[in-house]
């Protein structure tokens, strides 16, 4: 009887494995630009909000922190932070799905809906480059403001025609950063992850109402944002960017 109980035990511990092990699949989150109704794209001419001034944008990154697959079950963070630079995934030919950022071992099951944030945390603001080891992507300082004490958060670039000049005579760095401009987005969708399998999630993000999605932004008057006086116009900017993702 000695010997049959030992020669059942690693097969009674390969079914305590298994029931013990989490179901998981992964996530896809698909970032698609728009401008209004139509796809946007870098480099190409597109009109400002009410002006209709020419302008065109070379450049756009930004800081994703904290996404969160929300559940009555327990909530889920699959991304603490990463950079996400969506240039290339929009410059011609554009990529039919926008950027394409993959996620692993997600937990399977059926979630309410999911968050994130635009920018670095309040917590991992406060520091420096220099206090994150050479693996943090919060480690480079490209994308640092020492003299703001803050990490850029959200980095659109391109050239703009005001004035009656050629578009390619006046540029516009429209930067957000410092802790006022951080702003959570959340979609009350339904996601289901299921075992083994790849889910699509899908967000597009306006650049036209970055520029007017609840007050319009007077470009004429500043093309430029790199101060902490300018403190006023980030916190417009960032409040038009987070009505900015459907």
């Amino acid at each position: 009887m000695k010997r049959k109980f030992w020669l059942f035990l690693p097969v009674i511990g390969m079914f305590l494995l298994a029931c013990g092990k989490e179901e998981e699949g992964s996530v896809n989150i698909r970032i698609k630009l728009m401008y209004g109704d139509q796809p946007f794209e870098m480099f190409k001419v597109y009109q400002y909000p009410v002006g209709g001034e020419d302008f065109r944008m070379n450049r756009l990154s930004f800081f994703i922190s904290d996404f969160t697959l929300r559940s009555s079950g327990g909530d889920q963070n699959i991304l603490d932070i990463d950079y996400l630079d969506l240039t290339a995934s929009h410059t011609d030919p554009v990529a039919p799905n926008g950027l394409e950022y993959r996620i692993e071992n997600v937990k399977a099951g059926t979630y309410a809906g999911f968050d994130f944030g635009i920018g670095v945390p309040a917590t991992e603001n406060a520091k420096s480059p220099s206090d994150f080891p050479p693996s943090s992507i919060l480690s480079g300082s490209a994308e640092y403001w020492a003299s703001w004490k803050s990490y850029i958060f959200f980095r659109p670039e391109g050239n703009i025609a005001l004035d009656g000049k050629p578009i390619g005579e006046t540029d516009f760095a429209l930067h957000l950063g410092a802790d006022q401009a951080y702003r959570k987005i959340t979609y009350n969708r339904g996601v289901t992850v299921k075992e083994g399998e790849t889910t699509n999630i899908d967000i597009v993000l306006d650049i036209k109402k970055y520029f007017n999605g609840k007050t319009l932004y007077d470009i004429h008057d500043t093309q430029q944002i790199h101060s902490l006086f300018q403190m006023p116009l980030i916190t417009q900017l960032a409040d038009n960017l987070a009505v900015s993702f459907r």
